[in-house]
């Protein structure tokens, strides 16, 4: 081998060293894409989901599932085995006016019909995205007894892979009161110990590892069940889901439904008593849904309740 074919050697290993320092030193951010249909809207990295939001009319309730951070394990669970009308991240009253919009049949039908009317949803190019919806609940070929206008607001995902959404639904009665009601709690006539839930709903996936639940008042899973909280953390080893309280909303701090053992929790505003929405008036109802890396920690939870809760420009 001469002198020459040494030297290049040398310099090709040379350039090789560094290109791959080069990298090491700058890792790419993930390449965020949007995937999209008529029924659905999903951010992606690579050809991992972040998340993922299903508005297929067909189905009647809309749902998020799955919610990762950064396209890790799934942190939701759709239609479990045991409960195959828990559509993983979703809305459902209980009762409106005495029929069942909550559980359904074996053709995936409820009582009461939720029925979404209008969808637009807009992917932006900073990865953040808005999804405006109009939900009718009515009795099975009839006029709407409650209208939604639900607005959802998911940011893009910040350095850490966390993001949030903004859960925003204002519901106006129809031309008679909307008696909103749930499976009455232990001590009412009818009690179960399983009463009390209905509304913004999260059913978390049992492969999320060593999960637990806490609430901003400190109380850790069971302890938490019934009780008024600001927010409620779900979180495993690598990451979590929070829901906020907003302050503006009915009975706040709302009671909240934990159930470890499925594992389920949800703001629960009708917990101890049901709500009667008179005619033509409305209420809105707003949370926030915050998909964090890590274990929750009660200060920063707190700070991004406080965040959440400042009143915005509309609210002036």
């Amino acid at each position: 081998m001469t002198d020459r074919m040494i030297l290049i050697g040398v310099l090709a290993l040379a350039a090789v060293c560094a290109a791959a320092l080069v990298t090491g030193a700058a890792p790419q951010k993930p390449g965020y894409k949007w995937q999209k249909t008529d029924n659905s809207l999903a951010l992606l990295a690579g050809d991992k989901i972040i998340w993922k939001h299903v508005h297929n009319k067909k189905e009647g309730k809309p749902y998020f599932h799955p919610l990762t951070l950064a396209g890790g394990d799934e942190l939701t669970w759709l239609r479990p085995a045991d409960h195959v009308w828990h559509r993983a991240v979703w809305f459902s009253w209980k009762m409106i006016n005495g029929l069942n919009y909550w559980e359904e049949n074996r053709n995936g039908l409820s009582q009461g019909r939720t029925e979404i009317t209008k969808v637009d949803a807009t992917a932006n190019k900073d990865h953040s995205a808005k999804i405006e919806m109009t939900l009718s609940y009515h009795p099975p070929d009839k006029a709407a007894v409650l209208t939604e206008k639900r607005v959802l607001t998911v940011s893009a995902p910040d350095k850490n892979g966390q993001y949030h959404i903004d859960w925003h639904s204002t519901f106006t009665a129809g031309a008679k009161d909307a008696v909103l009601d749930r499976t009455p709690i232990p001590g009412e006539k009818g009690g179960k110990g399983y009463g009390g839930y209905a509304g913004l709903s999260l059913r978390m996936a049992k492969s999320t590892r060593k999960w637990t639940f806490l609430s901003s008042e400190g109380l850790a899973g069971q302890k938490a069940h019934g009780k008024k909280a600001r927010w409620v953390d779900f979180s495993g080893d690598a990451c979590g889901v929070a829901v906020f309280d907003h302050p503006s909303n009915m009975r706040h701090p709302q009671p909240w439904y934990v159930a470890p053992g499925m594992p389920y929790f949800s703001p629960a505003p009708l917990f101890n008593k049901p709500y009667t929405l008179a005619a033509g008036k409305s209420l809105s109802l707003r949370h926030r849904i915050l998909i964090h890396p890590g274990r929750g920690d009660k200060e920063k939870l707190e700070k991004q309740w406080q965040a959440f809760s400042k009143p915005k420009d509309e609210d002036k």
